[in-house]
């Protein structure tokens, strides 16, 4: 991941010096899509996940599009893992402020996250006068659809007709309500997706 924000940078950079100033790509009518992998760091535990993220995205208007992603949980760095599952399906919308080929972009997105706690163990003591013995005893939890929002902002640049290169950074907000001992788990985190995109320009400018 190091690796692709250092390339987008340098890309982008050297992009910056040798384009010309005036804005040549149109956006209008355009579909764009990408899918890669995205690290979410959470704010409330020592728990960085993995997903597989893709979106589809369509620009009805130069500088404003509409846009649907999944998250696709495939798991966490750190063991044990705090979840065992947490994809997301997210739909919103885009504003866009074009330099060049340059694309700058905030974005509004909300959805639904799919949610299941991994099992926790919890210690029973069996009392029997003056001894006594130590079990443990496991909590499942269940599968739950909980709604998330999801605000966003990155850069694309568009180094040609059907390729671009993308950075963005997004907030993902929401609660696990039943978590251990009836508590509340709470699912912010940052969630980082970088690399390679295609789009397809239905009209001319």
């Amino acid at each position: 991941m190091v690796r692709i924000i250092v390339g987008f940078t340098f890309l982008t950079f050297s992009a910056g010096i040798f384009a010309q100033e005036e804005n040549t790509f149109t956006y209008k009518n355009m579909l764009k899509a990408s899918a890669t992998l995205a690290p979410g760091y959470m704010f409330s535990q020592t728990q960085t996940n993995i997903y597989v993220n893709g979106h589809l995205e369509y620009f009805p208007e130069e500088k404003i599009s509409l846009r649907g992603d999944v998250f696709w949980f495939v798991g966490a760095q750190q063991k044990p893992q705090l979840l065992s599952a947490n994809s997301t399906l997210l739909f919103g919308g885009l504003y866009h402020i074009h330099k060049n080929r340059f694309d700058f972009f905030i974005g509004m997105q909300t959805g639904m996250g799919f949610t299941k706690p991994a099992d926790t163990n919890y210690d029973i003591y069996n009392v029997s006068g003056s001894s006594y013995t130590l079990t443990q005893g496991t909590n499942s939890y269940a599968l739950k659809a909980l709604p998330v929002l999801s605000p966003f902002t990155g850069i694309t640049f568009y180094p040609g007709k059907y390729v671009n290169f993308f950075l963005e950074a997004r907030y993902v907000s929401g609660r696990y309500f039943g978590y251990n001992g009836g508590s509340v788990l709470h699912m912010d985190e940052i969630r980082i997706s970088a690399g390679l995109g295609f789009q397809i320009p239905f009209k001319k400018k």
